[in-house]
């Protein structure tokens, strides 16, 4: 690799050889986002049915953390 070929940014130890994205680090930066809207959607009111862990909804009930539930 010739040394036209290297940009040097602020220091002489932050370079870039031109290198391709790995397609894991892609994937990651596709996923992640999506997998945490999941789990916010989830949760956002507490778990109930198979996400419930316990007795987790009743302290935030009795901490008054969650809203109304509308019937």
């Amino acid at each position: 690799m010739s040394e036209d070929e290297i940009e040097e940014y602020g220091d002489l130890y932050i370079n870039s050889y031109d290198k391709k994205i790995p397609r894991w680090l892609k994937f990651a930066y596709v996923i992640l986002p999506i997998w945490g809207l999941i789990w916010f959607y989830l949760y956002w009111n507490g778990s109930e049915g198979e996400l419930d862990r316990g007795y987790w909804h009743q302290l935030e009930k009795a901490a008054k953390t969650t809203y109304e539930e509308q019937n």
